[in-house]
């Protein structure tokens, strides 16, 4: 093979790479709602900003931006942002539906009709030309907090168990001392002695 042949297959390649890439890139920054050579009726969903906050908008012109398929049920943020490069749609008579400078930056729902589009610069977006757009409801997902800790439960008392029929009770153990009682039965002893003889003491008299 000649160096001629190598040079020219070279170029034949880098020709069909660019044709490939080029609407391949395209097609991504569209959303891929409709292949690029259809039109029709779609849904999409997106962060509504001015069109110079995005590569290929126009100034004086909406973009959603960050597009994708709808419809969405709610996000989970109020606020969108987004970057240059971002999958976008130029949004074509927003006045049908009200929209206005009081929804940039907000997730909008947009229903309409695609143009199709027939460019190879991936920087010239496609239409949508407006029918109905709504905002997004914002529905905050919770955070999940520490799980709870149980409490320590007290020890259960276990019941005093009865004693069963015909079993005799149990005797209690003997702790008292006699001493005292054999102490008050001799003093009352001897107070009764001096009793009696004061009492003869006396009849001798």
């Amino acid at each position: 093979m000649t160096f001629q042949s190598v040079c020219g297959a070279a170029v034949v390649a880098v020709v069909v790479g660019v044709a490939t890439v080029g609407p391949a890139y395209a097609q991504r920054r569209d959303g891929s709602l409709l292949p690029q050579n259809q039109s029709g009726q779609v849904t999409a969903v997106g962060c509504l900003v001015q069109g110079t906050a995005v590569r290929g908008g126009k100034d004086g012109k909406y973009v959603l931006a960050r597009v994708r398929k709808g419809p969405a049920a709610s996000v989970p943020e109020a606020a969108c942002t987004t970057e240059a490069g971002a999958d976008a749609l130029m949004v074509d008579n927003p006045e049908k539906a009200k929209i206005t400078d009081a929804m940039v930056g907000r997730w909008v729902e947009i229903t309409g009709r695609l143009e199709s589009e027939t460019s190879k610069d991936p920087d010239n977006l496609r239409e949508l030309d407006v029918r109905s757009a709504r905002l997004i409801p914002v529905v905050v997902p919770p955070t999940p907090g520490p799980a709870p800790t149980r409490a320590a439960r007290p020890a259960e008392q276990q019941p005093t168990a009865a004693p069963a029929a015909g079993e005799a009770p149990k005797k209690l153990p003997k702790t008292a001392s006699p001493l005292p009682a054999i102490g008050l039965a001799g003093l009352l002893s001897f107070a009764g002695s001096l009793v009696l003889r004061s009492f003869r003491l006396k009849r001798q008299v």
